[in-house]
């Protein structure tokens, strides 16, 4: 089912430009705004990949919009086939089937695993898009998906949406998939961290005193994300909250 070479789908669209993007190579841990989605993202897909790839139907996993592959040795160390999918090839020559989502045909190679990971915030036509990962898809075959629920934008001008628990569903319903499991990744002060890491400060102008307060406002900014991040903040106490970093999603094909 997988291809050794590279190879497009037919019905095609054109896809956009995203050569000049540098794309994630590890889920390594990293710092600024990324490091927390960064780190859940990494922490629920090496927790949820094993147990499910030892369960389905034998065959190559699909990486749909797998960009340079961070988990492609994840999914060889538990001996299944990789096949990376993306709009572009990447640096190391290695995406076996160019296409984008909303370019998958009725007819052509069905996957009894898809992993898609931070890419459908990317796509232009939403439900295309799971169509396409219904064509990916064989009967009984498993999706595990991540997409942001808070976090800023990015890869502009193509970040155009994001989803809840309730969105996800909806779309999974509307093209024959259930779902197995949804989880709210990220702590109310990840969410926090992560906003307070985006935030620029700068002085209004070269005055001596916007440049004070400049800096005074970045350390008290340093200090509070620092804090955010720490263990020990959240030990003793329970913060609920309705916001949260991402959705870890695992959807089975009807």
């Amino acid at each position: 089912m997988g291809l050794e070479r590279a190879g497009t789908f037919s019905e095609s669209v054109t896809p956009p430009d995203l050569s000049a993007f540098e794309h994630r190579t590890s889920y390594d841990e990293v710092t600024g705004r990324d490091r927390w989605e960064v780190r859940i993202v990494n922490a629920w897909i090496r927790a949820t990949l094993p147990p499910l790839l030892a369960t389905v139907a034998p065959g190559p996993v699909i990486d749909a919009g797998c960009g340079e592959q961070p988990f492609r040795a994840l999914v060889e160390a538990n001996a299944r086939q990789y096949v990376g999918m993306d709009a572009i090839q990447n640096r190391h020559n290695s995406v076996a089937v160019l296409s984008d989502l909303e370019s998958v045909p009725a007819t052509g190679p069905r996957y009894p695993f898809v992993l898609c990971t931070e890419v459908l915030e990317h796509v232009v036509d939403i439900d295309r898009s799971f169509q396409g990962l219904r064509r990916l898809t064989a009967p009984g075959g498993i999706v595990v998906l991540t997409v942001p629920f808070i976090f800023p934008v990015h890869l502009e001008p193509f970040d155009f949406r994001r989803l809840t628990v309730y969105g996800i569903s909806q779309l999974a319903a509307d093209h024959g998939f259930e779902v197995v499991s949804f989880e709210r990744l990220g702590r109310a002060t990840d969410g926090l961290a992560t906003l307070l890491a985006d935030a620029s400060v700068l002085p209004a102008t070269r005055a001596p005193y916007d440049r004070v307060k400049a800096r005074l406002l970045r350390m008290a900014k340093s200090w509070l994300v620092e804090l955010l991040d720490s263990p020990a903040l959240l030990s003793h106490v329970s913060i609920n909250t309705n916001y949260y970093l991402c959705n870890g999603v695992v959807l089975k094909a009807s």
